[in-house]
This record gives C-alpha cells, sequence and structure tokens, in this order.
C-alpha cells in the first residue's frame, strides 16, 4: 500500500510537468492544473447526455486501445460513471451545469469550444454542440493515449476554443498523386483529431464527369467516391470544399484533342468563346452539388498569357483587368443556383484593385504565400482593405522536396497566420502542393498539424523581436507535443520530431538543394563547379556521416513508436534518397579529379565498382518508391515517376561511353584545338564536323583535331554492347577566344549551371540552345550590367561582333536594354564607346527565345575591347510577379 501511495505521488509530481509542456496539439487555451490524478482501475464506465454515439465509439476506441475496460451506462444515472459527456441544449443550459459543477458559468465557448473537467473521481466534458463534444473528445484521447498506459491521468481544468472558425488543408491530387480513399480518410480523421474542420481536394482535370468522359485519367476520382467522403467527414465535423480550376491552369484539359479549340494558350480557356463557358457549366452541374460544404473554390490564379491570343481584341478593349472581372461574374452566375460561397486565389485581385467594386460583393479571395518572410501584411492588406471576405493560405514547403522544408513552414505558416488574424481573415487554408509529381502525403503530417496549431491558437500581434520569441517558443512546445500525440513517445530522448527537424535542416546545409528531388535525379553530366569547388567532398562526407546517424537513430526508435508508425518507411525511404544524392555527388567530385588528373581518392577499376553499387542502390529505391506509393496512393503517374529513375539508372549504366569534349582556350596557327575523350577511354569514338550523325563509318578519334571556322561536332563510342548516347559541341570561332583581360560583373549563383563554365564562359565559343537554359553553356546574370574587358593581345583589325542572350520573360529572364561596346588601342587609354546594339524583341514575346546582338566594324582594329549589356532592371509592371523583382 505505501509503493503504491509513493507511485502516485510520483505521477502527480512527474505528470503535470509534462502536462505544462504543452504536450496537446493544438494546446488548449487555458489549464488550470489540480493535484492529484484521476485513475481507471482499469476501466472507465461511460455515461452521454445529448451526443451523438460517434463521439462516444471514438472515446471508448482510444480508451481500450491502452487496455482499460469500458462500459457505456445508459440509464443516465452519473453517480455509476466515471466519465461523463454532456451537451448542452442552449447558452443558458450551459450556464447551469457548468455553474452547478462550480466551473467558471461565464466562460464563453461558442460552437466548437468546451470545457474537460478531470478531478480524481470524474471526467468531465461539456459543450454547446456536437462539435464542441467532438474537439473535447480529441483532447481526452490525446490525455489517455500519453497517460493511458499507466492508467491515470493528471487533474486538471481545461476551457478551450478556436480563435478562427475555418480551419483548412488542402490535398494537391491534380500534380500527379491521387490519394486512395483510404489515404483520403486517414486524412480527414488525423487532421480532425488536431481540431481542423475544412477540407479541399485541389482538382484540375481528375474528376470524372459523366458528360466529358475523356478528360480524367482511368484512376481519377469519381462522384460517388466524393460523395463517399463526405459522408465520412461529416461525422468528423469536417466539411468539403469543392474545388475545380476554371481559368488558367488547366493545361491537362486543353491539350485533350477534343477541347484545344478553347484554350487561350495552353494553359487557360479562352473567355472569348461561348463554348468555354457552355463546358464549365458542365463541370459545375457535375462537380459542385458533390460537395458538402458550403464553399467552392473556381481558383482563376496565375492566367500568364491572358490577352495575347484568341482575347487581344477583347483586351484591346476592356483591358486585362476587364476580361479578368468578366470571367469572374460569368462563373458566380453559373454558381448561384447552387448556393455556394464562391473562393478564388487573391493574387489578380490584389494585382487589378480597379476591379473590386464591381466584382460579386460575397466572393471570397485568399491571399498567399509561401516562404520564410518577417510580415506578409502585404499579402494581406491589399486584399482585407477591400472589405471582401479574405483567407489566408500558407504552406508546408513540401513540393519539389525529397523532404519538407521545416525552417520555412515554421515561419510562413505562423507568421501569415497572425497577420492575416491581425487583418480579420476569416479562415487559415494550410496547402500542399505536387508540382513535379514526386511527393510522399506520408511526411506532411507534421507541417498540417503546425498549421492546425496556429489556426486554433491564432499568434498574438507582437513586435518582431518578441513576435519570433514567441514563435519559436511555441515550436518548440509544439515539437515536443508532436513526438506524443502523434508517435506516442513520452520521455525527452525518444524523439522521432528531432531526426526530421535535422534531416529538414540540410535545406540551409551547404550542399546546393541536396533535399530537392531534382537534385536526387540530376545526372552526372554537366559538372557544374558549384559541386566542385574545394571543400565540398569533405562536406559531403560529414553530411552522409550525420544521415547515417539519423537512420541508425530512427531504427533504434521504431519499436517504441506507438503511433502512426507507417510513417517512418517514408522518413526513412527520404534519409535513403538523400544518402543516395550525397554518394553521387562523391562519385562526382572523384570522377572529376581523375578526368583531370587532380589527386583523387578513387582509381579507374574503383571508381567503375562505386558506379555500379550506384546502379544497385537506384534500383532497389525505384522498388521501395514503388512500394511507398501504392499503400498511399492509385497507379495514376506512378509510372511517369520511375520513368525517372529508370532514366537515371540508365545514365549511370552507360556513363563509362559518355563524350567529354575540352576544347582549349587558345587560337594558334593550326586553329583552335579540341580534345575528345569518354569518362573511362575504354571504347573507340568516332566523331563528325558539320554533320547529322556518328556511325562506326565516321572518322575515328586518335589525335586532337584543330578547327578553324564555326563547327558542330558529333562524337560518340562504340561499343556491340552497349548503345551510348552522341554528344553535341557547337562553337564559333572567333578573335575573342581565350583572350579575358577581366570579368567585372558577378555571374548568378540562383542555379550552378549559370556559371556556365565559369569566368571563360562568355568567350569561349561554346553556343548555348535556346531550348537548354540550364546546359551549363549559358551563363546568367541578375540585378546587374554584364560587364568584360577582352585583350587580343595586338592592334586586330575587326569587321563584326555578336553576343547572344536569352529571353523568358515569364521565368524573369529579360533580353538586356542594349549592348554597348567600347574600344582603345592601350592599357593607358580610356574607353571610348564605338557603337550601342538595341535588341528588337520585347519583353512581352513569350516562350524561351534566344537573340544575337550583332554589329559590323568599319576600319578599326583595337587591342582592348569592353562590352556592356545593360540589364533590362526590375520585371515589367505587368509582370505577373509584380514589379519589385529584379530580372536577370
Amino acid at each position: 500500500m505505501t509503493t503504491r501511495k509513493l507511485i502516485i505521488l510520483f505521477y502527480w509530481i512527474f505528470i503535470p510537468f509534462i502536462i505544462q509542456g504543452q504536450s496537446l496539439i493544438p494546446a488548449p487555451k487555458e489549464i488550470q492544473y489540480i493535484n492529484g490524478s484521476f485513475l481507471f482501475s482499469g476501466k472507465a464506465n461511460i455515461t452521454a447526455f445529448n451526443t451523438n454515439t460517434f463521439n462516444i465509439d471514438n472515446l471508448v476506441e482510444a480508451i481500450e486501445k491502452q487496455g482499460i475496460t469500458t462500459k457505456i451506462v445508459n440509464n443516465g444515472k452519473r453517480s455509476k460513471s466515471n466519465i461523463v459527456l454532456e451537451r448542452a441544449d442552449s447558452p443558458i443550459h450551459l450556464e447551469k451545469i457548468l455553474k452547478k459543477n462550480k466551473l467558471d458559468e461565464k466562460y464563453e465557448i461558442e460552437n466548437e469550444g468546451y470545457v474537460l473537467n478531470i478531478s480524481t473521481k470524474k471526467i468531465q466534458l461539456f459543450a454547446l454542440t456536437e462539435a464542441g463534444i467532438f474537439y473535447g473528445v480529441q483532447t481526452l484521447k490525446q490525455l489517455v493515449s500519453i497517460y493511458g498506459k499507466e492508467g491515470s491521468i493528471p487533474c486538471m481544468l481545461i476551457y478551450d476554443k478556436p480563435d478562427i472558425a475555418i480551419r483548412a488543408w488542402q490535398d494537391d491530387i491534380s500534380r500527379g498523386p491521387i490519394p486512395t480513399m483510404d489515404m483520403l480518410k486517414e486524412q480527414i480523421r488525423t487532421m480532425s483529431s488536431f481540431k481542423l474542420n475544412y477540407f479541399t481536394l485541389y482538382i484540375e482535370h481528375v474528376f470524372k464527369l459523366k458528360k466529358h468522359p475523356e478528360i480524367a485519367p482511368k484512376e481519377g476520382i469519381s462522384k460517388a467516391q466524393i460523395e463517399e467522403l463526405s459522408r465520412f467527414a461529416k461525422k468528423y465535423h469536417v466539411k468539403l470544399i469543392g474545388s475545380y480550376q476554371s481559368f488558367g491552369h488547366m493545361a491537362k484539359t486543353l491539350s485533350h484533342p477534343k477541347y484545344q479549340y478553347l484554350a487561350e494558350n495552353k494553359h487557360i480557356i479562352s473567355p472569348t468563346m461561348k463554348e468555354s463557358y457552355e463546358f464549365l457549366q458542365d463541370v459545375y452541374q457535375e462537380i459542385v452539388p458533390v460537395f458538402n460544404g458550403n464553399y467552392f473554390n473556381i481558383n482563376c490564379d496565375e492566367t500568364f498569357g491572358l490577352g495575347e491570343g484568341k482575347s487581344k481584341v477583347m483586351a484591346d478593349s476592356m483591358g486585362i483587368d476587364g476580361i479578368y472581372l468578366y470571367h469572374i461574374n460569368k462563373l458566380n452566375a453559373m454558381l448561384k443556383p447552387f448556393d455556394k460561397k464562391i473562393l478564388m486565389w487573391g493574387d489578380i485581385v490584389a494585382k487589378y484593385p480597379q476591379i473590386i467594386d464591381q466584382l460579386p460583393k460575397d466572393i471570397t479571395v485568399i491571399a498567399w504565400a509561401y516562404h520564410a518572410a518577417d510580415n506578409f501584411e502585404f499579402k494581406v492588406t491589399p486584399l482585407s482593405k477591400t472589405g471582401l471576405n479574405v483567407w489566408v493560405a500558407p504552406g508546408i514547403n513540401c513540393w519539389g522536396n525529397i523532404f519538407p522544408n521545416y525552417q520555412t513552414t515554421e515561419i510562413n505558416v505562423y507568421n501569415f497566420i497572425r497577420d492575416g488574424y491581425k487583418h480579420n481573415a476569416t479562415a487559415v487554408l494550410n496547402t500542399s502542393w505536387d508540382d513535379d509529381g514526386l511527393n510522399f502525403f506520408q511526411n506532411n503530417w507534421h507541417g498540417f498539424a503546425w498549421g492546425a496549431e496556429n489556426s486554433w491558437n491564432a499568434p498574438p500581434n507582437l513586435t518582431n523581436e518578441a513576435s519570433e520569441q514567441e514563435r519559436h517558443n511555441r515550436y518548440m512546445r509544439f515539437n515536443k507535443a508532436f513526438d506524443a500525440v502523434f508517435y506516442g513517445l513520452n520521455t525527452p530522448e525518444e524523439s522521432v520530431t528531432d531526426l526530421m527537424i535535422q534531416l529538414s535542416s540540410l535545406h540551409q546545409s551547404g550542399i546546393r538543394n541536396v533535399l530537392k528531388n531534382s537534385r536526387f535525379f540530376e545526372p552526372i553530366f554537366p559538372m557544374h563547379f558549384d559541386y566542385l569547388q574545394k571543400g565540398k567532398r569533405e562536406e559531403n562526407i560529414s553530411i552522409l556521416h550525420q544521415l547515417d546517424t539519423i537512420y541508425s537513430e530512427l531504427n533504434t526508435l521504431y519499436p517504441k513508436v506507438r503511433n502512426n508508425k507507417q510513417t517512418l518507411d517514408y522518413l526513412l525511404f527520404a534519409i535513403s534518397q538523400t544518402q543516395f544524392t550525397i554518394k553521387k555527388n562523391l562519385f562526382r567530385i572523384a570522377l572529376y579529379g581523375y578526368l583531370n588528373d587532380e589527386n583523387t581518392t578513387l582509381s579507374k577499376d574503383e571508381l567503375k565498382i562505386e558506379k555500379i553499387a550506384l546502379v544497385k542502390e537506384l534500383q532497389s529505391l525505384k522498388e521501395r518508391y514503388t512500394t511507398l506509393w501504392k499503400m498511399e496512393n492509385r497507379n495514376h503517374w506512378l509510372e511517369e515517376n520511375t520513368k525517372q529513375y529508370d532514366k537515371l539508372i540508365n545514365e549511370l549504366t552507360i556513363i563509362d561511353g559518355y563524350i567529354i569534349f575540352n576544347p582549349i582556350n587558345e587560337v594558334n596557327d593550326q586553329g583552335r584545338k579540341i580534345n575528345i575523350r569518354s569518362v573511362f577511354n575504354d571504347f573507340p569514338i568516332h566523331y563528325t564536323i558539320n554533320k547529322d550523325t556518328v556511325t562506326t563509318h565516321s572518322p575515328q578519334y586518335l589525335n586532337p583535331i584543330f578547327i578553324n571556322k564555326n563547327a558542330t561536332i558529333l562524337a560518340r563510342s562504340i561499343d556491340k554492347k552497349t548503345e551510348f548516347q552522341i554528344q553535341k559541341i557547337s562553337l564559333i570561332h572567333h578573335k575573342g577566344i581565350g583572350k579575358l583581360q577581366r570579368l567585372i560583373s558577378n555571374y548568378s549563383t540562383y542555379h550552378p549551371s549559370y556559371d556556365g563554365g565559369g569566368d571563360y564562359a562568355l568567350l569561349d565559343g561554346r553556343l548555348g540552345s535556346k531550348d537548354e537554359l540550364r546546359s551549363g553553356r549559358w551563363q546568367g546574370f541578375a540585378g546587374e550590367d554584364i560587364e568584360i574587358e577582352i585583350d587580343l593581345k595586338r592592334n586586330e583589325p575587326l569587321k563584326s561582333f555578336s553576343m547572344g542572350f536569352f529571353q523568358n520573360t515569364e521565368s524573369w529572364v529579360i533580353f538586356p536594354r542594349q549592348v554597348e561596346i567600347y574600344i582603345k588601342d592601350s592599357i593607358n587609354q580610356e574607353y571610348e564607346l564605338y557603337s550601342i546594339i538595341k535588341g528588337k524583341v520585347p519583353p512581352e514575346k513569350k516562350g524561351n527565345l534566344k537573340e544575337n546582338y550583332t554589329t559590323t566594324f568599319t576600319n578599326i582594329q583595337p587591342r582592348y575591347i569592353k562590352i556592356i549589356a545593360r540589364y533590362y532592371g526590375k520585371l515589367p509592371e505587368w509582370h505577373h510577379a509584380g514589379s519589385k523583382y529584379e530580372s536577370m
């Protein structure tokens, strides 16, 4: 008996300490701690008044999971029950109940609030609505999960209610993965346990329409499935928000031959055709009524290129803003009969505030931003000051990533919700996107739970410094709670969340894009200098050791995780993918050393063994990826993703025969020397100059070749067993080759390929294609002029000048305003302006474009030349990103 008292006393001391660490998600508004613990004594007798059986069953399941026997007492005798759930008939009735139980009867719990009283003898849950009972049960379930194994729960009194009425999350099902019904239901179960109450599926083309059956894939989502999901969600107090892209982002629909005639461009449906609205009417009639929520998202964002196709005349007449207003009002009229409130993304409204007065007054605009920033008022206030209803949409930064970027998500979600709440936003829509179609949802729970925490408990409006400290403190508490609630780990030294944070922190490591899918699938060649510079080998080795440790610690924790264990398989896979990326990096560095006769860590034979190991590892990763995909998604898009594995497997397999051109940066009497080799020089190389292909009948490369004119060289390793690829280099022959005096400007580090090959790139004669911006043959500059000086070594007669540039305005890359040519004869002279070349292509012209800025010279033979290409400056006013950003 004495021992038992000591154990109970230990609980009184230890358990409240954990609770004060807020091991609940979301943290309750108010907790009053009371000495003692409620003891189950092996059983729980439950009485429910005026509430549905689902809430009771939900609680029973959680209690019995801890090995505690339950009994439903239906005779209404409270004295025989140690757990009581009671929904009041009215606010007055609730006030009486609270007063009778000596609780704060003045606490306004509103529609979704609740009061949870845990004493030594009884657990009481009071609420005004079924939703309030449900959310109180979720809190109690979390406490049972954390402490139920010990047979007791620390005594406390909780008063709780949400700050924000609409707390939503979004799953993108149109850019690749379409979750199974089981996975969608799992989302609803889990997110509702974190007290989220609205769910939307981002839909472009995947809804199976009866009138237009050609559009959706075979594994698309059907009306019957949405109806089933709506019924399921209703039990969890979750409403489904309907969604259909109704202007831009319609490429997958408009690419179908039957619907191409509706296209304004590849991704926008034309607002000039009545058939466009007939099609959208068909879609709305099928899709809108299926969703049980009272909102429908028409999306209508990112309408790049509007007014340039069929609607050009319309744009000339009423402007782009007029077209947009016309389209929104047409959609609003279509949706009126369905009694839905319209949602749409707010970027266009913010850009064209003059249309606001003519928009439907009951429309809701969604402010969105996904980056980390100290302040998001610039996104919210242009919309909130209009008087329109505003939602805010942060994001969990999963898209394009092997594993989400937690640091960006932490700041983005907290600060955006804070600023939205400050300016009267009525809802939070936390988003995930699947831009590259590769991501697993099972890695997204943490970001969505963080959104739930801050939607229920809106961050306070503080000074920047105080707000940052508050966010940090809340995030620390949240992460401890996530271990306890989501994984069932109750001791500080056992933390899956810490390991996830360690993995995610590699987004901020010195290894560029190490957690990006694009880096995982990136081939060995071209070898960008950014990957190879001094210290990168050691940095990669250090991160590999860190990953090995995380993997090992996670495997140790695996048996101890009580909840959501299936997510660990996805986490382990993300670690394995990152390990592979690092090993590929190290292989590239070693191969570069071998190719350049530097001190290398691996010999030729060792490199071959390492290559085979990489191929085998990648094949294994492909099999694991396929298994994990099928656990949460339908088969749709899986083949597209495994093709990327197959492509990299093939590229690694045949890398032995990869051709490397090495044009020497000087010209002698023979011309310019071109060296050609394969990676290991194991196979005969055949080549051609200015011809279309290479065969075994083409000349065999035995010695360096020389060129003294413009040339396109094709080369290929020839082997009877392996089909090696043809490699190509296009070179122009000019007097500036190797004559760099100095490159005054700094080329961009935005992407590693933008170095173009280093300081000599502008003079190396290699031509870049407009279709291959990141081939490593373009040199990029951002926010500054390009300035370069050339020393011809002697006074040379010059006949012409040409400099090639790339433009894709939508990608922020714009031709220079002009190119200036300066010349002088000696080092001590001042440069004189000789010629100015203006571009001919305006920034409004779309697509990947290449233009040569060309001029002729007359009777000049300078020694020194300076070229300045004046960059465009800030993006144009009409640009979709806004004019405050610098162009490249």
